[in-house]
């Protein structure tokens, strides 16, 4: 008898330790560990997301992965990545490195607050802290201190969505005010292409890891190319700071596809200083 029904998923038992693979079409596989539940973030799972991108073709090593330099550590639910076939567990290794998390603080910055009173009231969420390690209560601490900023890592408990694009990326696309002070980071090998809105100019970037390799700035009929070889005409500057540094909020990530339009569009006028 046929039936439309999702066949359900065989049920994986999660504890401390299991280390889970997920892969990226056919292009590479990365792993990450179940650490421990934290019950300051809706009892969500701590992980610990490993930095190497494997071939498709490998067979993992559970000793070797869990020796790997750990690409950041967050909150999710393992649970929904399995139900939906996102990523599957290889195994378990008693190292799950849980000394890090002495060294690991949550952060979250929140835009509202309750006053003496108990009223709620809107704030500047940068102004607004709230800051835990794992299993710790939470701590109101107002604006983060600058101890914090190198260490601090996002609280939320994220949708494996999230969680893949982080491991492709190195960071997330979406604006949040902890990005204000988190600076996104993404891997040295990640191509990223943005369009940045100032006054009357769009400035279109294509960044390799941290740094422009390409730029356009375009205004009205005119577009401008710039490179790291010809990085200035008139009054155009290549933009040479960090990814981090961009402004979150004025920013709009584009595709390679969209980039490039624009790059080699009839009115670029190429960089002859």
């Amino acid at each position: 008898m046929e039936t439309n029904e999702k066949a359900k998923p065989k049920r994986v038992v999660i504890k401390p330790g299991d280390v889970f693979c997920t892969e990226f079409d056919n292009r590479f596989k990365c792993y990450f560990q179940f650490i421990v539940r934290d019950k300051e973030a809706l009892n969500g799972y701590v992980i610990r997301v490993f930095k190497t991108h494997y071939p498709i073709d490998y067979v993992p090593v559970i000793a070797d992965i869990v020796k790997d330099e750990v690409a950041f550590i967050t909150h999710t639910f393992i649970r929904f990545g399995l139900w939906d076939n996102v990523w599957y567990k290889v195994g378990k290794s008693p190292d799950t490195g849980a000394d890090a998390l002495d060294n690991v603080v949550f952060g979250l910055a929140q835009e509202d607050r309750f006053t003496a009173d108990n009223k709620l009231e809107f704030v500047n969420p940068l102004e607004n802290w709230w800051v835990w390690k794992v299993n710790q209560r939470h701590i109101e601490i107002g604006r983060l201190p600058e101890k914090y900023h190198d260490i601090i890592e996002p609280g939320d408990v994220f949708s494996y969505n999230t969680i893949r694009e982080r491991m492709e990326y190195g960071y997330n696309k979406f604006a949040a005010s902890e990005y204000e002070i988190i600076k996104r980071r993404p891997r040295p090998e990640v191509d990223s292409y943005i369009k940045y809105m100032h006054e009357d100019a769009a400035y279109y970037y294509h960044f390799k890891g941290e740094y422009v390799v390409r730029e356009v700035v375009t205004t009205g009929n005119e577009a401008v190319s710039l490179t790291p070889d010809k990085p200035v005409s008139g009054r155009y500057h290549l933009y040479t700071r960090q990814f981090g540094d961009l402004d979150q909020y004025r920013i709009a990530f584009i595709t390679a596809e969209e980039f490039n339009q624009v790059w080699t569009s009839d009115n670029s006028i190429a960089n002859t200083n």
